[in-house]
């Protein structure tokens, strides 16, 4: 994978905590340097009162956009439930007690904040690491191996 570039959505934070640090281990062992890992995802913010306030104005904006009208959590695992092909998945997901996303840590998260997110890269390996676009709490994070 000489040429490749990692990209991860809304997929880290619901590993484990120790989970992200790996993933970035492995994908720097795997890139080449000068390419890049780009991490779409929610963190929590630091709860600091500007964290606050930009954690405010992103659900305001939500809800004045009605982005979440169309689907909830809720609504998706519930339309996923009906699919017939996902009900082995289901099945092993209640059995090892990763139920619906929601139930855990708000939305399924592990907790790390962007602040404690941002230095994993680096400790794995990268040469660089640091957030290129924010709002609310989600956020767009570049590694730069």
């Amino acid at each position: 994978m000489p040429d490749a570039t990692a990209v991860s959505t809304t997929a880290l934070h619901c590993l484990g905590e120790d989970s992200p640090r790996r993933t970035c281990r492995q994908i720097a062992a795997l890139l080449r340097p000068g390419r890049v890992l780009v991490n779409a995802d929610h963190f929590p913010l630091d709860d600091t009162q500007p964290t606050q306030i930009t954690a405010h104005v992103g659900i305001r904006r939500s809800e004045r956009l009605r982005a979440f009208a169309h689907e909830d959590g809720e609504s998706w695992w519930a339309a996923t439930a009906k699919d017939p092909d996902l009900a082995g998945l289901l099945a092993e997901r209640r059995r090892t007690g990763r139920e619906v996303h929601q139930a855990v840590k708000g939305v399924g998260h592990n907790g790390l904040s962007l602040s404690r997110h941002t230095p994993l890269p680096r400790q794995a390996g990268f040469a660089q690491a640091g957030p290129v676009w924010q709002f609310g709490n989600s956020h767009v994070l570049v590694a730069v191996r």
